[in-house]
């Protein structure tokens, strides 16, 4: 793994490098000190994760991060600033962060997220079952752009998804409510007896009130209500997975998830 960690503040920097390397020695630690050198770390190491500050010297933290993002790179960014600052959810919206992170720096915290960030590059063998072709390849291509990693086979009936969960190891199966003939949560019925171990959810059209209820009753983690986004998805996988999930992700608004959407997809 490698990760940069960008600051002005060479005391901020070693606190961050032991938290890392304490998490694991073998990870790749690139320092930068000034906003220029930080620009050509991102576009020439291309990190894994990047700490940045948001306020350095020439190029700012923020400069360097949105320069390098229209260049195709895309870490997993975590901002750095001495205080909260006022627009802190949008600017981190902007850049697509995952997290923004008021110093002095918590080192469980820096923990959690490269826990978090382990489990995202862990692939996910899933299911996704619905009818509707069209339908599939939003829900595919909504999966493919999130921070976590899956492996995605389809199909389009109750029936056959039953066959292929007997037959292949699932983490996990995404059944749509209203499949033709067996409906997504018989399917989902009798999954949890074929496959005990698979992580099983729905997803759904305005859902009645009483779902939820029963989806929990038959044992499925979660409820995805259609449209669903990227950070719809993400949300649902920290809360299965057991993550600690980021500040930032508490902190969007209505308005702020809109705006996330569109920078997710630039």
């Amino acid at each position: 793994m490698r990760v940069l960690v960008a600051d002005p503040a060479a005391g901020s920097r070693l606190s961050l490098v032991v938290t890392l390397k304490g998490f694991d020695a073998g990870i790749e630690v690139i320092e930068t000190s000034e906003g220029r050198e930080t620009l050509e770390a991102l576009t020439g190491k291309r990190p894994d994760i990047a700490f940045v500050n948001v306020h350095m010297d020439g190029v700012s933290g923020a400069e360097a991060l949105a320069i390098s993002r229209h260049q195709g790179v895309r870490p997993l960014t975590i901002l750095m600033a001495d205080g909260v600052m006022k627009h802190w959810v949008d600017l981190s919206v902007e850049l697509d962060a995952y997290e923004f992170l008021k110093k002095p720096i918590d080192a469980d915290h820096v923990t959690a997220l490269l826990k978090n960030h382990r489990r995202m590059r862990q692939p996910l063998r899933l299911l996704l079952v619905d009818h509707a072709d069209t339908a599939r390849a939003t829900v595919r291509k909504i999966f493919e752009r999130s921070r976590f990693s899956f492996e995605i086979d389809e199909t389009d009936a109750g029936r056959h998804a039953l066959k292929l969960l007997q037959l292949t190891s699932y983490d996990l199966a995404l059944f749509d409510m209203n499949l033709k003939g067996m409906d997504g949560l018989e399917t989902a019925c009798q999954a949890r007896e074929v496959a005990p171990d698979t992580k099983l959810l729905i997803m759904s059209v305005s859902p009645a009130t009483t779902l939820p209820g029963a989806l929990k009753h038959f044992g499925v983690e979660a409820l995805l209500e259609k449209p669903f986004y990227i950070r719809d998805v993400e949300k649902v996988f920290h809360k299965i997975y057991g993550l600690r999930r980021p500040y930032l992700m508490n902190a969007l608004t209505p308005e702020t998830e809109a705006k996330a959407r569109v920078a997710a997809l630039r």
